[in-house]
């Protein structure tokens, strides 16, 4: 489990400093400026000193400007200071949306290595996760991870200030650097650096960077003429940088002829007033690159705006594509080389040992692109959206079989590029891939028309999770999400199993969180899909969870009433030791309650069918029960008689260790009936022959003592 805790620290890391980095030097001077002004940026509670403030950076521009860049080059520049981590997440969702604060937040704390906050499973639904509130309890639980230290956290596509607020640590030691489309008003004292086009010379000498300097240097005046015509835009520039070092003949003129004549794609960034102004360099920039791919590469980039996070390698495109991996990697490499993706290294190798080159897609360029691929044949794009989802599944289900050897069925075999060699590699691909295939549900789920593969993958899902969170409880809320997600597209599905078994599991969720009334609402919920299919084994299961919740909310009548309904059917099945252990908890529940007849007649029906079964050792311990309960009706006498009883039965045990053990039980717990009866040297002869036996000190039998089923002394013991 070591090597899993390690491995989830690598989930929000700062990735690397951005390739090509061109200019900026004034917007970087006012951030170090900013840095070093006393701290500021949250909004402090009544009686908070400013002092305690954690400072906040603004980097606002539009999509493409190259704020992300920027925020990246700086944070890189002052990463030393922040010894105890950098780390970078983005608050957008692909395409539009915000990722709500708790997800972020809990995110984090997985890479700190810090449990996640803790809150009732209930309110992890629906609104209340999508609410920024400060009081979350996963941000709660970071700004407590964060106190006291000097961490930088670069946000990246922030969305709104309220978004922001609530992930402020109250740390002065920490730095926080939020990237955004423009000024978050209501973050205090927080100046934005808003980022415009390049001044000219560093617009020319990105395109020098790019294009070569030959071109440059033989025409300079059509150069400036075409740097000016695209407004010094960052993206703009790369993109006809990209196409003029693909095309060594064409000249800048011919460049700057092109973008002239390019007619508009009204499908493309069409946006009102200024903001379709400032991306119209944009338009014109990405019409003329594209306008110039081959028919695979134009169909590969489309494609990938429906890869989760726009994210791709060789392998993803390929299944995009349905080529194979080689081709897939010849045109990410020349979209890469034409600026259409940004080299994106992977931080672990993959199934094989391999590293291959990743790539992303620019955020900036995902509605144009998702506008070109609606005109694409709907059936050849849900082609390539199931098969990445099946690779993604077979990839998931090859991982969790090599952590978790025969905890499932045995995948199918995968092709040898694809192949897990040892449990460290698959650690390391499933925390780089985790965000991948989180995301890569919800879009299956928002598309629709592939419930059965979303439904795959949301289940293997589960199953990976505890094992990359080896055990810990930051993965809470998104097993609630998954089996939420589950639930939805078995509804959706008309498959009523899998209605029962996801509502069970929510059950369980809201019952390990003390949320028993809605642990109550999923298991009984459930209850009709079970049944409407006959699957008699939930139903059991169901009835049994259903009397849990109630014993749990205190309801002993209503929990043995559930008990006994649990009971008739497994009785009616022939389930021998189901009905043993449902008899020890109805009869628990009957003596909590003061109802010792009843508990009297469920322990013997106990002590009756383990003999039947031929048992001994389980009935000497439904002796026990028996004799506790007559105690409690004060039956002292009677109960000290099924004790001896009890005694005589574990004696003739043939397992020599289980009757010593079992002895020894039983003469205690005499002891303890002659404590409390007032005979203080009898006690004191039976704790004296227990110990005889080299056991001394046992109490009570539960099921891993007597290794059978559960008919264990009351509850109220």
């Amino acid at each position: 489990m070591a090597e899993a805790q390690t491995a989830r620290r690598f989930g929000a890391r700062l990735p690397g400093p951005p390739q090509q980095f061109a200019g900026r030097e004034a917007e970087l001077a006012r951030l170090r400026e900013e840095v070093g002004r006393p701290a500021f940026g949250a909004r402090p509670a009544a009686g908070d000193d400013a002092a305690e403030r954690t400072r906040v950076l603004v980097v606002a521009g539009r999509p493409g400007s190259g704020r992300t860049s920027l925020a990246l080059h700086f944070a890189h520049g002052i990463a030393a200071d922040y010894p105890d981590g950098q780390f970078f997440v983005r608050l957008g969702e692909p395409g539009g949306g915000a990722v709500p604060a708790g997800r972020v937040a809990r995110q984090l704390l997985a890479a700190l290595g810090e449990p996640a906050g803790r809150r009732a499973v209930a309110e992890r639904e629906g609104a209340a996760e999508a609410d920024a509130d400060s009081d979350h309890p996963d941000c709660a639980a970071l700004r407590t991870a964060l106190a006291g230290k000097r961490a930088l956290l670069v946000l990246d596509d922030v969305r709104t200030a309220d978004q922001l607020g609530a992930l402020l640590p109250q740390a002065p030691g920490c730095l926080v650097v939020a990237v955004t489309a423009g000024p978050l008003t209501g973050i205090a004292d927080a100046r934005p650096c808003v980022l415009g086009g390049f001044d000219v010379r560093t617009a020319l000498a990105l395109l020098t960077g790019l294009a070569g300097d030959t071109r440059i240097v033989c025409d300079p005046v059509a150069a400036r003429g075409l740097v000016e015509s695209l407004a010094c835009h960052p993206t703009a520039l790369r993109l006809v940088g990209g196409w003029l070092r693909t095309r060594p003949a064409a000249s800048v003129a011919d460049a700057r002829e092109l973008l002239a004549e390019t007619p508009p794609r009204v499908s493309l960034l069409k946006q009102p007033g200024a903001a379709q102004r400032d991306t119209e360099p944009l338009r014109r920039a990405f019409d003329l690159v594209y306008d110039g791919l081959g028919a695979p590469a134009a169909r590969l980039l489309r494609l990938l705006t429906i890869a989760p996070a726009g994210r791709a390698e060789p392998r993803t495109a390929a299944a995009l594509l349905g080529c194979p991996v080689d081709t897939a990697a010849a045109h990410l490499a020349a979209l890469a080389e034409q600026q259409l993706l940004n080299p994106r290294p992977l931080p672990s190798a993959g199934p094989d040992g391999r590293r291959d080159d990743g790539y992303e897609l620019p955020e900036c360029l995902r509605a144009p692109l998702a506008g070109l691929l609606a005109a694409d044949r709907a059936a050849e794009t849900e082609l390539a959206r199931a098969r990445l989802l099946e690779r993604l599944v077979r990839l998931l289900t090859a991982c969790v079989h090599r952590l978790a050897p025969g905890g499932g069925p045995e995948p199918e075999p995968l092709p040898a590029p694809q192949r897990f060699d040892s449990a460290a590699d698959a650690w390391r691909w499933l925390d780089a891939e985790l965000p991948v295939l989180r995301s890569a549900v919800r879009i299956a789920v928002a598309d629709g028309a592939l419930d059965g593969l979303a439904m795959r993958l949301a289940t293997t899902l589960v199953r990976a999770l505890p094992l990359w969170a080896g055990g810990a409880e930051p993965v809470a809320a998104d097993l609630y999400e998954l089996h939420g997600t589950i639930l939805e597209l078995a509804a959706r599905g008309g498959k009523p199993r899998q209605q029962a078994a996801a509502l069970v599991n929510l059950g369980d969720l809201h019952a390990r969180a003390g949320e028993h009334a809605r642990a109550l609402e999923r298991y009984r919920a459930a209850l009709g899909p079970a049944r409407a299919v006959e699957d008699q084994v939930a139903v059991g299961r169901i009835l049994e969870a259903v009397a849990g919740a109630y014993r749990a909310s205190g309801d002993l009548v209503r929990a043995a009433d559930w008990y006994g309904r649990a009971l008739a059917l497994r009785r009616s099945r022939g389930e021998r030791a189901e009905e043993l252990r449902l008899l020890g908890r109805i009869a628990a529940a009957h003596t909590a309650q003061g109802r010792h007849h009843e508990a009297l007649r469920d322990y013997r029906a106990a002590v009756t069918l383990h003999r039947k079964l031929g048992d001994e050792a389980g009935a000497v311990v439904a002796l026990l029960g028996v004799a506790r309960t007559q105690e409690l009706s004060g039956s002292t006498e009677q109960a000290l008689r099924t004790q001896r009883e009890a005694l005589a039965a574990a004696r003739a045990l043939a397992d020599e260790r289980a009757s010593a053990r079992l002895q020894a039980q039983v003469l205690v717990r005499m002891a303890e009936v002659l404590e409390r009866a007032g005979d203080p040297s009898g006690a004191r002869a039976q704790r004296e022959q227990a110990a005889a036996l080299g056991l001394p000190g046992t109490r009570g039998a539960t099921v891993a003592e007597s290794g059978r089923a559960e008919v264990t002394a009351p509850a109220s013991e």
